[in-house]
């Protein structure tokens, strides 16, 4: 039973209704508060993570290492703009702090140059530099020109601004205040030049390797990369005996086990560009650092002022060989894409080839039954000797039609393969119709687990080949060799010809154009030239080997795995 309408509308409108537009905008504010709130929660994020990495850098840095400035290069560097005003207070919140808590020993000039950000001095540099040189330039390499300019940029800019608040301390009566000489502004440009080495590289390395780990955890990624390998075996563990040497020496013998500590740098450089600069150099920073005794001890000064120059250099360096390597991997590129483009073409060509074969074979099939059908119908009226005619050109018709389709396309090669075809099928015929003998040996393994046009185009140089030889010269004999094998996870075959002439003077004449020319027909051959046969083995990533011997002519080509399965990555070019 219906309820009542004063009912319905007690049980479903319990209050005023709202109209739809108040509600449409009330949700739009909603969401517009909402996103408002997370941007200002990742400011909030940003912040309270740069000032908590700023303290624990700023505490594991000496005098003459100040990793702080590092980590203020690589933040501008690889931040968006939006972020800034947050590295900025993020910066401030422990300088600030600072100036604040040592204002009564220094004064309160020194605390206002001192609380001011260096952050917010390098900020308009770097927003100046970022629009007109680009850093990144790919996912492997970067300008290290740029780089090394926005380092060097804020090393002097801090300077400046230790400079300033050092030249307005206030120091108690009776205390010198403390001179601003080469060497004292030296030593800070020093401590953030080496500081900011020994961060901003390695943190823009790990940046882009962590950009391209997509289907595979950290942890995995860094267990299969040869740069970690490399670090750890070659660089980590010098650095670590270097150390111990230092410790365990006296006098010269520790300068010069300190000096030694870039050498490790130069083969990881040389081994995987700027990025092996990049982490190397850390490491080698790190270990020099490590082997001081003292503060602002100057024999640690000279070593890090000498690696400083050199992982300068080895970055400058290994992008030049990170910017050849990579071009040079992308030739290697484009040209296997090529080689994948013509096996792709030459393959789509064979299949052509046994389609026209299959539809000569049916075509000659149905020749065939339409002549027997004629001849049935036409029995009463010719004679027998036309009609014995007739059958016979009807048969040497469909032989013909059989011998062409088998010349486009093997009927033994599309039933048993290729070894069985260069045993018994038309090659084994076109060397006896040439008056030769012939044997055929295979060996090896994963001959037949090659790709289909391998074993098209292995057939086809096998019948350009034959041609060449018998062309060239009188053949007695031709001994077919070939042999499968499996390399470096790329399988491959070998095939060897050799045509031996006959052993008496008489019978080494030229050879008869009527014998190579059968043979050319029946195995439908071009009659290619030998350079143009290493073109077609050069396509499978092969090569062709021609040697005239008294006894004979031999031929040796090498053929590789097809490459139209091999996934690659973006090509140069495109």
């Amino acid at each position: 039973m219906e309820a009542a309408p004063w009912r319905r509308n007690h049980l479903y409108n319990l209050g005023p209704r709202e109209p739809e537009g108040e509600v449409a905008i009330t949700g739009k504010h909603a969401m517009a508060v909402g996103t408002e709130l997370r941007a200002w929660g990742r400011q909030v994020a940003v912040c309270c993570a740069y000032a908590l990495c700023y303290m624990l850098l700023r505490e594991a840095s000496v005098s003459h290492w100040n990793l702080p400035a590092g980590l203020r290069i690589t933040c501008l560097l690889l931040f968006p703009y939006r972020y800034w005003p947050a590295l900025i207070v993020g910066e401030f919140l422990p300088v600030g702090y600072h100036a604040w808590h040592n204002e009564d020993e220094f004064g309160w000039r020194w605390a206002v140059l001192a609380a001011i950000p260096p952050i917010a001095l390098l900020a308009p540099v770097v927003a100046w530099c970022r629009p007109h040189t680009r850093l990144l330039r790919g996912a492997h390499q970067i300008n290290a020109a740029t780089l090394l300019a926005m380092t060097l940029a804020g090393a002097l800019l801090t300077t400046c601004g230790n400079a300033a608040a050092l030249a307005v301390v206030q120091l108690p009566a009776g205390v010198a205040a403390p001179g601003i000489d080469a060497r004292v502004l030296f030593g800070y440009f020093l401590g953030n030049y080496l500081g900011a080495l020994a961060i901003a590289p390695s943190a823009t390395a790990l940046y882009l390797w962590l950009g391209q780990i997509r289907n595979e955890s950290v942890g995995a990624a860094l267990w299969h990369s040869a740069l970690a390998r490399d670090c750890l075996v070659g660089v980590f563990l010098p650095l670590l005996v270097l150390m111990c040497l230092v410790f365990s020496s006296e006098g010269d013998g520790t300068q010069v086990f300190r000096m030694a500590m870039f050498l490790p740098v130069v083969w990881l450089t040389a081994r995987h560009g700027w990025q092996g600069a990049a982490y190397g150099g850390t490491l080698a920073s790190t270990a020099v650092t490590l082997t001081s005794a003292m503060v602002r001890d100057p024999a640690v000064i000279q070593a890090q002022a000498l690696i400083a120059f050199a992982i300068t250099t080895l970055l400058m360096l290994g992008s030049r060989i990170g910017h050849q390597a990579y071009f040079a991997r992308s030739g290697r590129i484009d040209t296997i894409r090529g080689l994948q483009l013509a096996q792709q073409g030459l393959y789509l060509e064979e299949l052509r080839l046994r389609q026209a074969a299959d539809a000569l074979e049916h075509i000659g099939h149905n020749l065939r039954e339409s002549q027997n059908r004629l001849l049935d119908s036409l029995r009463h009226v010719l004679p027998a000797s036309e009609e014995r005619t007739y059958s016979r050109q009807a048969a040497l018709a469909q032989h013909e039609m059989h011998r062409l389709a088998n010349a486009l396309y093997p009927r033994g090669w599309r039933e048993r393969g290729v070894p069985a075809t260069l045993r018994e099928g038309p090659f084994a015929q076109a060397v006896h119709m040439a008056g030769a003998s012939y044997r055929c040996d295979l060996s090896g393994r994963g001959l037949s687990q090659l790709a289909p046009d391998v074993h098209m185009a292995l057939y086809r140089l096998a019948c350009e080949v034959l041609v060449l030889v018998l062309s060239r010269n009188p053949t007695q004999h031709v001994h077919l060799q070939v042999r499968g094998g499996h390399t470096d996870g790329r399988r491959w075959v070998v095939m060897r010809i050799t045509g031996e002439r006959p052993a008496t003077a008489g019978e080494q004449a030229t050879p008869s154009p009527q014998a190579w020319k059968q043979a050319m027909t029946l195995l439908g051959a071009s009659g290619l030239g030998i350079a143009t046969i290493r073109d077609r083995a050069q396509i499978y990533g092969g090569n062709v080997h021609l040697r005239d011997r008294p006894t004979g002519l031999s031929v040796t080509l090498l053929l590789h795995d097809s490459l139209r399965a091999v996934p690659l990555g973006r090509s140069a070019s495109v």
